[in-house]
């Protein structure tokens, strides 16, 4: 949901919100989550990433903002960064890897809209995760395909499902 009042980006820049927000085109954007489904999952994939990070030659990134134009930034979930990408206290260089994490209120158009931005940059892939259906989808330019199998792809990273979503007690 956007706010009434449009800003510039230095005031966005120089602003601070608890969660941080999107800024599109000068409008400030909550970003839908806060359920503990969402949170649990978010921990969970972070948690499983950042075991892999020497190997895979990333680092994990939980919610930083991401510049897609000059009036545009974005706060994915989770990023993977290259290893040999800069260090970037606001991300200009186009991750390995965006992951969102659906949220009750998130709705399909406004997902593909953000995983549009994050292609647009130069991110070959994202991993859209449903917390609540227990299941995710690969999205690549131009295409979005459930993870049939279980299994989320993006280059040499393959995560099952199974070892992020919590087992029902």
């Amino acid at each position: 949901m956007a706010t009434a009042a449009r800003i510039s980006v230095q005031e966005y820049l120089d602003s601070f919100w608890r969660p941080d927000r999107d800024f599109v085109d000068g409008a400030t954007l909550e970003r839908n989550y806060g359920e503990y489904s969402h949170g649990r999952l978010h921990a969970n994939v972070a948690v499983w990433m950042h075991s892999r990070e020497k190997a895979g030659r990333f680092h994990i990134v939980p919610e930083v903002r991401l510049q897609i134009s000059s009036s545009r930034f974005r706060i994915p979930d989770l990023m993977l960064i290259s290893r040999d990408a800069p260090r970037e206290e606001i991300v200009r260089t186009a991750p390995l890897l965006c992951i969102e994490i659906v949220s009750r209120d998130d709705t399909f158009r406004d997902m593909m809209d953000r995983l549009n931005d994050y292609f647009s940059i130069g991110v070959p892939v994202c991993w859209v995760i449903d917390p609540v259906r227990g299941c995710g989808w690969v999205a690549t330019p131009g295409n979005l395909a459930e993870a049939v199998d279980g299994v989320l792809r993006a280059g040499a990273i393959e995560m099952p499902l199974a070892e992020v979503f919590e087992a029902e007690a």
